[in-house]
Order: structure tokens, then sequence, then C-alpha cells
């Protein structure tokens, strides 16, 4: 699948089938994230997968997605390294594009995967969850990640580019 192929046909996955995701696929999605542009090369990014059903489940019941997290056979937790970065606003724009990155790079993959962010508001407890110090790590999404149980069609986006494109000079 091409770069343009992965863009246009991505879709956010939140039906899971109980099939079990490799730590090799884990670990491609992660490396795919490792690629995204980070200001002055910082690379702040930082992961803690999860598979353990019983951290899963905690973790999942801090959020109103519960069962999206429930259902993946796997969760890849992201976080900002506060002790590398610069400017939090550049950091977090580098932390989407990682994101972006492993979406991509799982759905290339034939799985399927969303970003929960509504879930920052327990960040520190994610991290406890995950034996992460949340002083230095700052929780930014969660990433279920499975083999999808939805249809493969992409979500049609609301606008056409003649709304989204706001000035051409």
């Amino acid at each position: 699948m091409n770069a343009i192929e992965a863009i246009m046909t991505r879709k956010s996955v939140r039906s899971f089938k109980e099939q079990k995701v490799t730590d090799e696929q884990l670990e491609q999605i992660i490396l795919a994230g490792t690629r995204a542009p980070s200001g002055m090369a910082n690379e702040p990014w930082r992961f803690a997968i999860v598979k353990e059903d019983n951290v899963k489940s905690r973790i999942a019941k801090l959020t109103k997605h519960t069962k999206v997290l429930e259902s993946a056979d796997a969760l890849i937790c992201l976080f900002m390294d506060t002790e590398v970065g610069y400017d939090v606003v550049k950091d977090a724009n580098t932390m989407g594009a990682c994101a972006e990155n492993m979406l991509l790079a799982a759905h290339a993959m034939g799985l399927g995967a969303v970003w929960i962010a509504e879930i920052r508001k327990n960040k520190e407890q994610v991290a406890i969850e995950c034996s992460v110090d949340p002083e230095r790590y700052d929780m930014m999404v969660v990433m279920p990640v499975g083999y999808s149980d939805e249809s493969p069609e992409p979500t049609p986006r609301k606008r056409t580019l003649d709304e989204v494109i706001i000035s051409r000079k």
C-alpha cells in the first residue's frame, strides 16, 4: 500500500476481533511512530505496551471509551518525555505526527487502531498503571490496536476542499 492509499483509506477502528497481535507488529507500529518529524530532533516520544488483560481493564475504566480499549488485543500508550522537550506546542505537534504515523502503519499492516485522547483527564493514573513516572512522562493518547471487526470503508469527510481551503494567493 502506498502512502496516499494508506492516508485515503485509513479509518478509526473502535471494535476488534479476538485475534492476537504479535509483539513484532506492535514494535513495527512504534518504529513507524519514531519516524515522525521532531523539532530540534528531540524525539520526545516514549511508549508503553499493555497486553495484560487486568492492566488493560484498569486503564479502560479511566475513559468513557471503556469497551473500545477492552476489545483491543493491545494498547500502546504514548507519552511525551518532558525532560527532552523544548516547546510544549511544538512537542505536542510532534506527538500528533508520531501517533498519525502509527495509525497509518497499523492500517498498512492490516490492523485497526484509533487514538483516544479523552483519557488524558486521567493521565496520571494511566502512567501509574504503565509503571511510568507521571511527573516526567506526559501521557498524550492511548492507542487500542487489533484486528478490525468493522467495515473497511473509511469515514466520509464532512467538508469539501472548497470549504476547508480558506485562502489562495
